[in-house]
């Protein structure tokens, strides 16, 4: 028994998951809600990647800030020389693995079939008497 209050949702419920089967009559809802699911891990993992990218940025900035302060309280110092960090790329993807070795080859050999039947062909079809147009359909019941 629902709730009256929810009545309208359930219905409203029931109409979209006959017409989800409508379209996927194997998975149905469960096949919609995967998909989304997989979308929601896809947008994860970009807001992810987005994060440690303002991370470098950052990392980066406070970086280029102390050097150049060190910098500036060097020259104002003395003669030292500072060099500046190259920029921070992205690590290469690794490399695949290396292909495994061809196989062998091997030498042509030759197959020599000795037979003793007396019959021509190896796929003959055995003799029929009957056509298909000779079976008797009035005793086939096909709906009981």
């Amino acid at each position: 028994e629902v709730p009256e209050s929810q009545r309208a949702d359930a219905a409203n419920s029931l109409v979209y998951e006959a017409n989800v089967r409508l379209r996927d009559p194997v998975y149905g809802c469960m096949g919609a809600i995967s998909a989304l699911q997989q979308q929601v891990q896809s947008l994860q993992a970009e807001v992810n990647a987005v994060r440690a990218e303002i991370l470098r940025y950052k990392y980066r900035e406070a970086a280029n800030n102390i050097i150049a302060s060190t910098h500036a309280a060097l020259d104002s110092s003395g003669a030292v020389s500072v060099a500046v960090l190259p920029p921070v790329s992205a690590p290469s993807p690794p490399l695949p693995p290396p292909l495994p070795p061809p196989p062998p080859q091997l030498p042509p050999t030759s197959v020599i079939i000795v037979s003793s039947s007396s019959t021509s062909s190896l796929y003959s079809s055995p003799p029929s008497t009957m056509s298909y147009s000779s079976i008797p359909s009035d005793s086939v019941p096909y709906f009981d």
